[in-house]
Formats: C-alpha cells, structure tokens, sequence
C-alpha cells in the first residue's frame, strides 16, 4: 500500500454554498491521502456560506469561476498534472485509507477511470445509469483520459472561444465518457453501490401532502445516501442533495422543486444528520459487503 499512497494525488472538489458537507468531505481527504503527495484544489461557484474560507482552512487551492457542475469537473481535470485524478462532489466522504489501494490497482493496461455506477440513490433505482459512471467519485489515470478530451467552446469574457476538455456534456454529466474511453481503446471499472440499512421504524414522516413523497425512503438511516465498495471494502458514502441542506423544522412544510424530486426539506435535514453526527462520534453504519 505504502508504494500506491507515494503516488502524485490531484484531488478536485466542486462546491457551491458546500458549507455544510465540505469539512467532513475535506476532513476525510487529509485523513486518508498522503499530504506531501496531494494537491487538493475546489472550483468554487461563488458561494456565499463561508465554503471558500472551509476550503481555505484545510489548505485547499481555491479557484472561483461561474461554472456549473460539466464545467467545473473539466476544469479542474485540465488543472491535474499527477499521475491520478480524483474528481469529487462536496458531499463525498472517503471512509478509509485503502480508497486508493483498491482503486488505483485497477488503472492497470486500458481502463482510465474507476467510478460507482450510477444506478442507485438511496433506495431509489435508476436503471437508466447501468454500465454509466456517476460523477460525484471519478478516479482517473491522468495521461491515459486526457487522451479523451476533445475541442469544445466556452463562452468567457462576451467571447467563444476553444478549449480541450473532458467530454462532460453528456447525460447526467458522465454518460458520454464510456464512449469517449472506448474511442481511444480504453474502459472503466465500476464500483458497486449500497444503501445504508434498513430500519424498523421510519426517520421521517411527512406531516403533510407532499405528493411526492415514497415512505420507503425513511426506512433507512441515511436516507438517500449511499455507500460504494470495490473488492469488497467500502470506499465512500455519497450523500446527495447537500447543496439543498436546509436547517428547517422538522414540520416544515417546505420542498424541493418538483423538478428535483420534490422532497421535503425536513427530510433531507434528517437523514444529512444523521450521518453527520454519526460520523463526528465516528460511529458511521458501513454496510458489510462481499468482494
């Protein structure tokens, strides 16, 4: 292990209003790389909650741009000058040191990119994301996927102008690259995705029409959050919906746009905390899994 953790690390995170998760998120990156052979750098939106001075605290390079999320992800790619990239949502917590082990041992011959497949949220299936990366975790080796950037045009400063990037203006942001990796005779690994367990009683309850609403969503502890393993070690949780963490009553009323699933905010606040506070008593409920 001592040989993959030397490796040169670029760690990109996305963030906009990420106040909330990214401490947890850069907390659990110092943790579990090696500090003298990482660069940790956030493309940030332009919050307005203190994110930048989070980043700024774990000794992350703060780059802000108006960007929205296919960019940002491009953007900090063509920043990487290390052997791996890891790009990740701020709302991604690496849960052990192994991560990169187990990962990097699978950027052997073809395969350019290591990512959970993008098939679940929660208990929610999305059978439209088997066989497709997810973008919240994407592990590259770097000189191998640059080879898939392509000529794009970005408007910057009222002009159109070219540049090469990844090519992340597919569905769901990612379900272009299999194609891309393929073009250039590469592949990807998938990791394998699990909801945390199942409860006998239920989290949250709605007290109130939410039409929307699936009570089979509050049978598990964190809620829409997921684990992913690869050989059978659980690498990280995803929590999903961060940016949309609101510190609201638990009867509130309040939703996410219909648009964007149309969840309560109560609930969302509930099952974001009990993840947190679990993983402040570090007392997280990773699921067992099999390699």
């Amino acid at each position: 292990m001592a040989a993959l953790m030397a490796r040169d690390l670029f760690v990109g995170i996305t963030t906009w209003n990420s106040a909330t998760f990214l401490p947890h998120s850069l907390a659990a990156v110092r943790r579990h790389t090696d500090e003298r052979r990482t660069r940790l750098m956030i493309l940030d939106n332009f919050s307005t909650d203190g994110t930048v001075d989070v980043a700024r605290r774990f000794g992350a390079e703060v780059v802000q741009r108006r960007s929205g999320q296919a960019a940002a992800l491009a953007d900090l790619f063509n920043f990487s000058r290390s052997e791996l990239t890891l790009l990740l949502h701020a709302d991604v917590v690496l849960l052990t040191p192994q991560w990169l082990e187990v990962c990097a041992r699978h950027l052997t011959s073809n395969v350019a990119l290591v990512s959970p497949e993008d098939i679940g949220c929660g208990p929610y299936t999305r059978p439209h994301g088997r066989d497709q990366p997810e973008s919240s975790f994407m592990l590259f080796r770097t000189a191998a996927a640059r080879r898939t950037r392509r000529w794009q045009w970005r408007r910057r400063f009222k002009l159109r102008l070219p540049y090469r990037a990844i090519d992340f203006n597919g569905e769901h942001i990612t379900y272009n690259l299999p194609r891309r990796l393929t073009e250039q005779g590469l592949g990807w690994t998938a990791m394998r995705v699990h909801t945390s367990d199942r409860l006998a009683a239920p989290i949250y309850a709605p007290r109130f029409d939410a039409p929307m609403w699936k009570a089979e969503l509050a049978m598990y502890r964190y809620g829409l959050g997921n684990f992913y393993s690869l050989d059978g070690v659980v690498t990280h949780y995803h929590n999903w919906f961060e940016r949309a963490f609101e510190e609201v009553e638990d009867d509130s009323t309040r939703t996410l746009p219909e648009a964007s699933g149309g969840l309560p905010l109560a609930f969302l606040k509930k099952y974001t905390r009990n993840f947190l506070d679990d993983l402040a008593y570090g007392s997280v409920r990773i699921p067992e899994v099999r390699g």
